[in-house]
C-alpha cells in the first residue's frame, strides 16, 4: 500500500528530519471515496453552516500555532516571526473574507426574460458543488498555499484531496489533522508523495484540480486535464518586475522593493526579481539597496534571521547558477552572492547593470536575488517588462500617481500596482492571477470559483397554452417570424401585424395538440 518512508532535510542546517510515510497511487481511490462520501452531506449545508466550520478550522489553526510553527521552521528554515507573519496571522481574516466571497459566488441568480418572447417562464442560474477537488500545493508557503484553496473549496460545498509538496509534507499533514478535528471525517483527505503521486491524482476520479507549481509541470498538468476535460486552475511561475521613476520616494521605495524581493528568501512567485530604474537616480538607488541589504541577517548567521534559507539544495544550486551566468555575461555584483552557514542559506544579492537577455532577468530565480536594469526613462521599461514570458504582479514606483496608474495599466500582468507589490495574495476578495507563463488560473475572489462550482440553469414554464412557435409549420409561422424580427429591429408598427398572428398561431398549435390518438394495436 505504500512506497515506504521518505526523509527530507532541515534547510537551516542540512540535518535529516523525521521520516514520513508516503502514499502509493493505489491509496488514491480510497482517499477520494472517503472525501466523496463526506461531501454528500457537506454540500447540503447552508453557506452559513459551512462558514461556521471554516471559522472553527481557522480558530483551531491559530490556537495550535506553536505546533505548526515548530514544523514550518523545521521544513522551511525560516524564523518563527517570519513564519508567523507570513502564513498564520492572516488565517482568520482570510477565512472570514472567503465566507463573504462564497456567498456572492454561489448565490443563485435570476435571469430576466422577455415576457413577449418567453411568456410564463422564469429561469435561475445555480452554483452546484463540483464534488471532490484535488489540490497539488507547492513548498514555498507550505501552510497558506494549502488552506487558501481548501477554504474556498469547502465554502463551495466540496470535499478535498490535498497533496502537499514532497519537500514540506509535515505541514500539509498537520493541516489535514486539524481539518479532521473540526470537519466531518475524511472531507479533507491527504496524500503524501512526489511527482508521480501528483500525476496519478490528476488521472484519478476527482472533479476539478487546483495546481500551483512550475511552468514545466503546469504545462503537463494542464495538458492532461484538458484531455480529461477536467476543470483545472494552474498558477505557475513569475519573474515580477518593478519600475522605479526618478521622482519616487527613494527611502520608502528602496525598502519596499527590497522587502518584496527578499521576503521568504525570494521564494515567492510574486517576488520582485527585476527592477528597472531610471538612470537619473540609478546610482543612488543601487547604493541605498546595498546599504539596506547589508543590514539583513540570513539563516546560518543568527537564530531568528530576516531571511530564511532556500528550502532545498536543488533550489540553492539553481540560484547560484543564474547568478554565476549573470556575472559571466557582464552583470556587476553589488552585494551578496555567497552561501551562509551549514545549511542552504544565501546572502541577499544585488546585481547591477543587468540586461533583459540575461537568464537572471528572464527566468524565474526564486531566490534572494534582485537584478537591476538601468533605463533612460521609465516608459522605456514597459516593453522590456512585457517581453518576459511571465506576468503575475507588476509595479510602478512614483509620486505621480496618475502617471503611475497609466504605466501600470500597460504592464502585461494579472495584478498591477503603484508604490507596492505582492501583498494582495492575502486578500480573498481580489483575484490572484496572471498571464503568459504564469498560467491561466485564478485563485481567490468570485472569479476563481469556476473550479469549485459548475453552473446549472433551472427553467420553469408556468404557461398553460402550447407555444406559438411549435408545430405546425404553416405559412402563418413564417409571417410570425418576420414580424418578430422586424419588431426586434425597432419596427413598432409591426405590433399590429404580430398580435393577430399570435392568435392564429395559438389556435393552430392547439388544434394540433388535440389530435386524436391513433388506435392502439399493441395487443393485435
Amino acid at each position: 500500500m505504500h512506497d515506504g518512508v521518505k526523509s527530507t532535510c532541515r534547510p537551516s542546517d542540512g540535518h535529516p528530519l523525521p521520516e514520513v510515510q508516503w502514499n502509493h497511487s493505489e491509496d488514491i481511490p480510497l482517499v477520494i471515496e472517503r472525501a466523496r462520501c463526506a461531501q454528500k452531506d457537506w454540500r447540503g449545508l447552508s453557506i452559513k453552516q459551512r462558514g461556521k466550520y471554516v471559522t472553527a478550522l481557522a480558530k483551531r489553526i491559530l490556537d495550535c500555532r506553536e505546533e505548526i510553527l515548530d514544523i514550518m521552521c523545521d521544513e522551511m528554515g525560516r524564523g518563527r516571526a517570519d513564519s508567523l507573519l507570513s502564513e498564520l496571522t492572516v488565517v482568520m481574516n482570510y477565512a472570514k473574507g472567503t465566507i463573504g466571497v462564497a456567498k456572492e459566488a454561489t448565490r443563485a441568480k435570476k435571469v430576466k426574460l422577455s415576457p413577449l418572447e418567453f411568456p410564463g417562464k422564469k429561469a435561475v442560474i445555480e452554483a452546484v458543488p463540483r464534488g471532490v477537488i484535488g489540490i497539488i500545493a507547492p513548498w514555498n508557503y507550505p501552510l497558506m498555499q494549502c488552506y487558501r484553496p481548501i477554504f474556498h473549496a469547502l465554502m463551495a460545498g466540496n470535499g478535498v484531496v490535498l497533496k502537499p509538496s514532497e519537500y514540506t509534507p509535515r505541514t500539509g499533514a498537520w493541516l489535514v489533522e486539524q481539518c479532521d478535528a473540526v470537519l466531518p471525517q475524511g472531507l479533507v483527505g491527504l496524500l503524501l508523495g512526489g511527482g508521480d503521486l501528483g500525476a496519478a491524482l490528476v488521472n484519478a476520479n476527482i472533479d476539478a484540480l487546483i495546481f500551483t507549481g512550475s511552468l514545466t509541470t503546469g504545462r503537463k498538468v494542464s495538458a492532461r486535464a484538458g484531455e480529461r476535460l477536467l476543470p483545472c486552475s494552474v498558477e505557475l511561475g513569475g519573474t515580477d518586475a518593478a519600475i522605479v521613476l526618478a521622482d519616487c520616494d527613494l527611502e520608502r521605495t528602496v525598502v519596499g522593493i527590497l522587502h518584496w524581493s527578499m521576503h521568504n528568501a525570494g521564494q515567492d512567485c510574486s517576488s520582485i526579481e527585476r527592477v528597472y530604474v531610471e538612470a537619473e537616480i540609478a546610482d543612488r538607488f543601487v547604493s541605498r539597496l546595498a546599504a539596506v541589504a547589508s543590514q539583513l541577517s540570513v539563516a546560518g548567521e543568527v537564530d531568528e534571521p530576516d531571511l530564511g534559507p532556500l528550502q532545498n539544495e536543488a533550489q540553492l544550486n539553481h540560484v547560484e547558477t543564474l547568478v554565476s551566468r549573470a556575472l559571466t555575461d557582464g552583470a556587476q555584483l553589488v552585494t551578496g552572492g555567497q552561501r551562509t552557514g551549514n545549511g542552504w542559506g544565501y546572502q541577499p544579492t544585488i546585481l547591477d547593470h543587468c540586461t533583459n537577455e540575461m537568464d537572471v532577468v528572464c527566468e524565474e530565480t526564486f531566490g534572494p536575488v534582485l537584478a537591476v536594469v538601468r533605463v533612460a526613462q521609465g516608459v522605456d521599461a514597459i516593453r522590456a517588462v512585457n517581453a518576459v514570458n511571465y506576468g503575475l504582479n507588476g509595479s510602478v514606483w512614483t509620486k505621480n500617481l496618475q502617471l503611475g496608474q497609466a504605466m501600470a495599466r500597460q504592464l502585461e500582468v494579472g495584478i498591477a500596482l503603484v508604490n507596492n507589490h505582492s501583498f494582495t495574495g492575502v486578500i480573498p476578495q481580489i483575484p490572484w492571477t496572471g498571464v503568459k507563463g504564469t498560467g491561466t488560473g485564478v485563485a481567490a475572489s468570485t472569479h476563481g470559483y469556476h473550479c469549485f462550482v459548475r453552473r446549472r440553469t433551472v427553467v420553469i414554464d408556468k404557461s398553460k397554452k402550447p407555444e406559438v412557435f411549435w408545430f405546425p409549420a404553416n405559412p402563418d409561422l413564417l409571417r410570425l417570424g418576420h414580424a418578430v424580427a422586424d419588431l426586434s429591429l425597432g419596427a413598432i408598427g409591426k405590433i399590429g401585424v404580430l398580435l393577430p398572428l399570435l392568435g392564429k398561431r395559438t389556435k393552430a398549435v392547439q388544434a394540433l395538440s388535440r389530435t386524436q390518438a391513433l388506435p392502439d394495436h399493441s395487443g393485435s
